[in-house]
């Protein structure tokens, strides 16, 4: 491992640190000071002790993971740091976010009215290199893909509200998608969709669904 870091550090003339950040938090301050700005990609119950440290050292921060509750709760700690800490920059959430607003707002231009919004996202391989029994690429956290499957969901549908179990019963909520014709793809409800229709502006929505897209075979 450590022969592996320092190769990709001289290939990409960075300054690899590996360390425990559960248990250095001294250290992380330190490295957290020196920086302009901290792009957090690591599994995201970590993402807080990041921000901790660029609240503490006045050092804007960004992330590609979901704001979760943790780092909801240091929200005024920030404001009062002065500094700036952005979630939700990724691919979902991130740019199927900017998509969604760039589309919702050009159908308001119009006059228009947003009654239904479904949208489904995924980092899928090429399917010649789609060669394991999972049929998927692991580009970010192993557990968190896996956990994304097993975790319960929360959708609007036709105005009514649906819960879906977490755990095996949320493999009863994935669904065949036949849209790209010569792909075998499902999709699965993505967490609590429910939320989006204030932050996207869009409460007249009968439905509402964020949903992920995965090769079929990835649930059973």
């Amino acid at each position: 491992m450590k022969n592996q870091i320092e190769q990709l550090g001289k290939k990409y003339n960075i300054n690899p640190v590996s360390m425990d950040i559960c248990k250095q938090e001294e250290k992380l301050g330190f490295l957290v000071a020196k920086q302009d700005l901290v792009i957090s990609l690591l599994p995201y119950v970590l993402h807080p002790l990041v921000a901790k440290a660029c609240i503490t050292n006045k050092v804007n921060m960004v992330t590609a993971s979901y704001i979760t509750p943790a780092l909801k709760e240091l929200e005024k700690s920030v404001e009062d740091a002065g500094i700036t800490i952005i979630g939700e920059l990724g691919l979902d959430p991130g740019l199927d976010h900017m998509l969604a607003m760039e589309t919702i707002d050009k159908a308001k231009e119009v006059g228009a009215t947003i009654e239904s919004y479904i949208s489904y996202c995924g980092g899928l391989p090429a399917p010649e290199h789609s060669n394991n029994p999972l049929r998927y690429k692991f580009s970010w956290s192993p557990v968190g893909v896996l956990m994304n499957v097993m975790q319960s969901a929360t959708y609007l549908l036709d105005g009514k509200v649906v819960n879906v179990a977490g755990g095996i019963s949320f493999l009863d909520a994935v669904t065949s998608m036949d849209f790209f014709p010569g792909l075998n793809l499902e999709g699965y409800p993505n967490r609590d969709s429910t939320k989006y229709a204030e932050i996207y502006g869009i409460s007249s929505a009968h439905t509402l669904l964020r949903g992920t897209l995965r090769y079929k075979g990835l649930e059973c």
